[in-house]
């Protein structure tokens, strides 16, 4: 059957001599493998193979099948033209970061449109902001994913409670503490008031290089407890030379 449906483009893969293989995050069937053949086989289809870059806003055409692996696309086109997300280099490594984020976390075929309208809206937060806003937002992305993925914070720092456990999301002593996996009352102080800010004090929150990799750090801990086989993010590293 046919649909149309929009898509976030999150990796794509060479697949023999001309074809590709494209992971998207759809608004209509979540995460979703397509097979588009003959992209690479001649220069004037490299503009076909371009529109799959990661992080694209497309509008799609699709022939879906529940229980396939790889479906099929009638007709991509590009639905939002960045200006600056895809060229400019610090919203371009958050931009991956984000990406590569949401591929390690998200791997069932589950739609939620309001997932989808959530990680449209970070990529048009990113294209929108000036450079010198974006620093503190890969943290700020990471707390709200595990918002939006079921396991948000579950309160908030305190005097009383200054201690953020890791493995149970939550404020609380350090006598409450049975494992390995906390953060101490500076970085949990910062995380709760990240959590809680809206975008004016995020951008103001005056976080060195060194501070923002700590909390990234704790932040992506949270997640991978949460998620035991996201693994490693490959764009951390690189994320963390840009934010100087």
């Amino acid at each position: 059957m046919l649909h149309t449906t929009k898509a976030i483009v999150l990796r794509t893969i060479k697949y023999g001599d001309t074809s590709i293989v494209v992971t998207m995050y759809t608004e209509l069937f979540g995460v979703q493998s397509y097979l588009v053949n003959g992209v690479r086989s001649e220069k004037k289809s490299s503009a076909k193979a371009n529109i799959y870059q990661p992080t694209t806003l497309l509008d799609l055409e699709v022939y879906h099948q529940p229980n396939k692996n790889l479906q099929r696309i009638k007709e991509a086109r590009i639905y939002f033209l960045y200006q600056s997300l895809q060229s400019v280099m610090v919203k371009n490594t958050i931009a991956i970061f984000v990406t590569e984020l949401i591929t390690k976390t998200i791997s069932e075929p589950e739609e939620s449109a309001v997932l989808f309208d959530f990680f449209e809206n970070c990529y048009m937060h990113i294209e929108k902001s000036a450079t010198s806003s974006l620093a503190n937002f890969p943290i700020l992305f990471t707390l709200q994913l595990a918002d939006r993925l079921g396991f948000a914070l579950q309160n908030h720092y305190t005097e009383s409670t200054p201690v953020l456990d890791l493995q149970n999301g939550l404020f609380c002593t350090m006598a409450d503490i049975q494992h390995g996996y906390y953060c101490l009352e500076s970085n949990a102080k910062l995380l709760s008031e990240i959590f809680l800010s809206d975008e004016n004090q995020i951008i103001n929150a005056n976080l060195n290089q060194q501070k923002r990799k700590e909390l990234l750090a704790i932040c992506l801990q949270y997640i991978h407890l949460h998620i035991p086989h996201m693994g490693e993010l490959k764009s951390v590293e690189i994320l963390h030379e840009i934010l100087s």
